[in-house]
């Protein structure tokens, strides 16, 4: 079975147990960016139904975020505020969606429901459903009264009662937390937040309830902050956009909409790494209100001033971070943040490309070494994200980044007649084929005729020709037609009824409870929101307003001719890049890559099932211990196309993790980009065999102390500790040697150690599995191992360990008590040059490369490899003539026959010894798959 790798513990916190199947605490370490913690990886859902994934990569964690649609349509920000204590540890880490923003800030919601380490932590001690939360309904309502106000809560239930207090302690199931949440929210929105801080309206939640905390962890009432003995003095910061497009922001009209609150910290001074939030706020003009104050009392220092809003462009909404790196406070400041003036984070690459999704993110140490930063998750479509800019930075350091993952656009469209013009059609978020929320996409290029069909109801059909043209409509609200701002199926399939070739949408709703709206691109399907609808296969697209006023416009004058572009598959190249900029927010943020910055990866995930897969990008710069995870959801395997990393950099620490839903084996990859060029990327192509991965040299050297020791990625395997032997592995592809898929634990009864021919007892760890007490003098063993199809045998030697040398790289399974050493087995990997299905061809003559290894430096060298296969399952073998070929790594040519003469398999059968006398024998039964030539 596999198990994640370890991480560290805090000295200063007890040892607990953790379950099995987790790593393991340990004490006397101090590099760890979550304390306590110890599993490789964390899926939270959160009370409002939206996910977090925390991915450990030695002392620091990976953080990716999903929002999950709101009934109403909408998609959240979620925003992850990290803090770290000097030389970057003791992270603390908060998810805030931004529809529980003005709860959270208002006191309603307990902001401890939001804090991922204690969620971590629930499901450290095993305590993984249901989420535990206490609402308070009023003062001394007795039992049926309390039972009414609970029954409006769907996907709770209760755990307990307490009349006097008028409170009651709630499980929320985290399949049906949406739901929930949409009850308890209420009609709160993103927009709540500008009712609170500027229109004094205190938010209220659903069901009754006056506030929520976690059962047993309500926060304390928040202290003043830090006396320093100085005096205070004002600080307001107004802000302003004159040239927006006014929107609804609460019960406001906005150019500019704060969707997370305001906070000053101070960076250097009396009271370092003290926040600060804003005690009011106003706005300045109305109708619409284009410009607003917040004000601060702080006492002198230097500070860095926080704060996210949103604003609209041309029908889609844009990220606007409104931080200021640094400015000094020595009296009552006053500071105007023009976001007029703000710039888009973009970048420019080689081959055309659309962003799939983003994540923003800041980072700020401060003068005493403590720090933070803020991570920011949108979905696609959303991922816009723009910022003012600012001076350098004098204390500490800054950086500002997106993370980014573009592909080839997924449709195009332009305007050929009568004048060329170039359109942005953009396709349902949900882009990624999610199963069961499919939406047929435009594939091939065709040049489509455009026809007005109004509202697509039958009427308005009746007036044009539809047949093999593309349609254009506007939203209808009215039920059942579709949804406030979703297309509905009904209009898609009686534009497909008609013979449309597909459906242009514009986003202006008409009927429902605000007829006329201006919607958000993208124009997502109503059968999203509602299951009991039949899901429409005509591919649509949406266009902005603007952009469909003017094609009516051209419509008016003749006919109109589309030039569409579109593909129906994963995209054939994909982008991952971590782009920064240091010491401060420049006046330009464009960043435009080139070919000689990027590495050019022939990309491939192996597998048979077809099953929905995500690969999730990430990288840490030197002075990070959390960092904003990128992923590319819903690939399937089987699949291949080409991944452009960059740009080079020498200290960037980059991280992929391929995640395949069904339970099939995953992996993660750790290195450095630090030149460009061609590399091959391949996925858990089989045989997957018991044996260590090869961590990059380039890692240690990048950022020299962060990725080794304390700090390590993995847990060493086949590790001798104290008289203690681990019997700990990966399993390790020969295609992709550096790619780790976690500790694997073999099954008790699965592995077996004699000394003298005969078997050792067993011992056990709670957290690693079947282990072994061995006795101190040098001594001669035999392991064998069984894992599904393949078994294995070991000799080698152990004696008591001298010195603490675990390979570079890898930590102790038991931390620092006791001196830990690898033991020198020999390992073995296979690379049998297979296609994406873990395949070759029968009839026909491959080649298979077979590496003998060790995972300890100056092992004894490898003396000889001997090497068979089986196409009838092991009923027979054929050896094989091995040639060697240097660095452990031998070849073999074999020949297949027909496919109707096999088993649709190839087994392999093979043995090697070292100079040292040490061996292994393995067998991999079914090691990879034969397929029909074509």
């Amino acid at each position: 079975m596999s198990v994640p790798t370890a991480a560290t513990a805090r000295p200063d916190e007890p040892a607990r147990p953790a379950p099995a199947g987790a790593g393991v605490a340990q004490d006397g370490l101090r590099a760890v960016s979550l304390p306590g913690l110890t599993r490789q990886t964390y899926r939270i859902t959160l009370i409002t139904g939206d996910e977090v994934t925390l991915t450990r990569d030695g002392g620091r964690y990976t953080v990716t975020a999903f929002p999950t649609a709101r009934a109403d349509g909408t998609h959240p920000t979620i925003d992850v505020t990290v803090s770290t204590g000097p030389g970057g540890t003791d992270a603390r880490l908060h998810a805030l969606p931004s529809d529980a923003q003005a709860l959270v800030t208002s006191g309603a919601v307990d902001r401890k429901i939001f804090d991922v380490g204690w969620l971590a932590a629930r499901l450290e001690r095993g305590e993984n459903t249901p989420l535990g939360v206490t609402a308070k309904f009023g003062d001394r309502l007795d039992a049926a009264a309390l039972d009414k106000r609970v029954s409006g809560l769907p996907g709770a239930t209760t755990a307990a009662k307490h009349p006097d207090q008028g409170t009651v302690d709630l499980r929320v199931e985290p399949g049906r937390a949406t739901a929930f949440w949409a009850a308890l929210r209420g009609t709160n929105s993103p927009g709540g937040l500008s009712d609170y801080l500027f229109g004094r309206v205190t938010p209220k939640l659903g069901g009754g309830a006056v506030a929520v905390w976690p059962t047993g962890l309500r926060s304390e009432r928040v202290a003043p902050q830090t006396d320093t003995g100085q005096p205070k003095y004002r600080v307001t910061q107004v802000y302003k956009r004159k040239n927006g497009e006014p929107f609804q922001c609460g019960t406001l009209l906005m150019t500019i909409c704060p969707i997370f609150g305001f906070q000053l910290v101070q960076v250097a001074g009396t009271a370092t790494g003290s926040a600060y939030d804003s005690v009011s706020a106003r706005c300045l003009d109305s109708d619409p209100c284009t410009t607003f104050e917040a004000t601060f009392e702080v006492p002198p220092g230097t500070y860095e001033a926080g704060g996210h809003a949103i604003f609209r462009l041309d029908g889609r909404e844009q990220q606007l971070n409104l931080e200021l790196p640094e400015f000094t406070v020595t009296g009552d400041t006053t500071l105007t943040r023009d976001a007029d003036a703000a710039r888009e984070l973009t970048v420019g690459t080689p081959r055309p490309t659309e962003t799939f999704i983003g994540s923003r993110i800041t980072f700020r140490t401060y003068g005493d070494g403590r720090g933070g930063g803020t991570l920011s998750f949108t979905g696609y479509g959303n991922s816009r994200f723009w910022a003012i800019p600012s001076a350098p930075v004098t204390v500490g350091t800054f950086h500002l980044g997106v993370n980014w993952v573009l592909g080839k656009p997924m449709v195009t469209m332009a305007v050929t007649r009568p004048k060329r013009v170039e359109l942005k059609a953009t396709l349902p978020a949900e882009w990624y084929r999610r199963p069961g929320w499919e939406v047929a996409r435009f594939s091939g290029r065709h040049t489509l005729e455009l026809v007005d069909a109004g509202l697509g109801r039958d009427a308005d059909l009746s007036r044009v020709d539809a047949r093999g043209r593309l349609v254009l409509v506007r939203i209808d609200a009215a039920k059942p037609a579709g949804g406030q701002c979703q297309i509905g199926p009904a209009q898609l399939m009686r534009a497909r009824a008609a013979g449309a070739a597909g459906v242009l949408v514009e986003p202006i709703s008409t009927g429902g409870p605000w007829p006329t709206a201006t919607c958000l691109l993208p124009t997502e399907p109503d059968w999203w929101y509602d299951e009991s609808q039949e899901a429409a296969d005509i591919p649509y697209a949406s266009v902005s307003p603007r952009e469909a006023e003017n094609l009516r416009g051209l419509l008016r004058r003749g006919p109109v001719k589309i030039d569409v572009s579109g593909y129906d598959s994963v995209s054939p190249y994909v982008y991952t890049l971590h782009v920064y900029h240091e010491g401060r927010i420049p006046p330009a943020l464009h960043t435009q890559v080139t070919d000689r910055q990027l590495v050019r990866a022939d990309t491939a995930l192996h597998g048979t099932q077809a099953q929905p897969a995500s690969l999730i990008y990430s990288a840490f710069r030197p002075n990070e211990t959390a960092v904003a995870g990128v992923p590319y959801n819903y690939l399937t395997d089987s699949v291949r196309f080409t991944t452009y990393r960059g740009p080079v950099s020498p200290d960037l620490v980059r991280n992929q993790f391929y995640e395949p839903f069904g339970g099939e084996p995953g992996a993660r990859s750790v290195d450095v980009t630090d030149r460009a060029g061609p590399a091959t990327t391949r996925w858990t192509a089989r045989p997957l065999v018991p044996g260590v991965p090869e961590l990059s040299p380039r890692v240690f050297r990048s950022q020299p102390g962060k990725w080794e020791g304390d700090w390590s990625t993995e847990v060493c395997g086949f590790c001798r500790q104290g008289d203690t032997f681990y019997p700990l592995t990966f399993l390790v592809s020969g295609a992709q040697p550096d790619h780790a898929t976690g500790a694997y634990v073999f099954e008790p009864e699965n592995l077996h150690l004699y000394a003298d021919g005969r078997e050792l007892p067993q011992a056990g760890s709670m957290i690693w599995g079947a282990t072994y007490e061995l006795p101190a003098e040098s001594r001669r063993y035999r392991l064998t191992a069984e894992n599904g199809t393949t078994t294995t045998a070991w000799t080698f030697t152990s004696g008591a360990v001298a010195r603490d040398e675990p390979p570079k790289g890898f930590l102790c399974p038991e931390g620092s008590g006791s001196p830990c050493r690898a033991d020198p087995l020999l390992f073995l990997r296979y690379d049998a040059g297979t296609d994406v299905g873990d395949a070759v061809t029968a009839p026909g003559r491959h080649r298979i490369r077979v590496t003998a290894y060790h995972q300890v430096a100056g092992a004894p060298a490898v003396r000889s490899v001997d090497l068979s296969i089986s196409t009838d399952g092991g009923v027979s073998w054929k050896k094989l003539r091995v040639t060697a070929t240097g660095g452990g790594n031998h070849t073999a040519s074999y020949q297949v026959p027909r496919l109707a003469d096999t088993t649709g398999t190839v087994s392999i059968r093979a043995r090697a010894q070292d100079a040292g006398g040490n061996t292994v024998e393995q067998t991999v039964l079914d090691a990879f798959r034969l397929t029909g030539r074509r």
